[in-house]
């Protein structure tokens, strides 16, 4: 690292500024401009992170730009979770993080998609036959 240069490093999770409110995630207000103020130290945007990413659906979009102002879409690829359990993380992430409140029908927009694109998986590995399952 050349003198004078700081290491770009990411803020600790759960320490940055609240995630923004649904409406003020459009690609256009994602991008920073000069009345916006500047990037933060050390962000580093992956341009190959797009709504593509995730799985067809209805209101894709909207959902990659809301998960996306705080992590990749990878993390929420990774998942697979019942509709249950994304509505519990949802709330989590709320109370824990600071994400802006999804409530009403704009929640069940978010956990239909959640839950219909991305359910649970198959466990992997050995699954012992005689557990009971429900």
């Amino acid at each position: 690292m050349a003198a004078g240069q700081a290491a770009a490093t990411r803020p600790a999770a759960g320490r940055g500024p609240p995630c923004p409110a649904p409406a003020a995630l459009a690609p256009a207000a994602r991008e920073p401009t000069a009345s916006a103020g500047a990037v933060p130290p050390g962000y580093v945007r992956d341009s190959a992170d797009v709504p593509a990413n995730l799985p067809e659906g209805p209101d894709r979009e909207e959902i990659f730009w809301f998960c996306t102002a705080c992590h990749s879409s990878d993390l929420v690829r990774r998942q697979g979770l019942t509709r249950e359990r994304w509505d519990e993380l949802l709330t989590w992430m709320t109370d824990r993080h600071g994400m802006a409140p999804l409530e009403g029908t704009e929640r069940d927009k978010y956990l239909d998609y959640l839950s219909q694109a991305l359910p649970p998986r198959r466990q992997r590995g050995f699954t012992n036959p005689f557990l009971n399952r429900e």
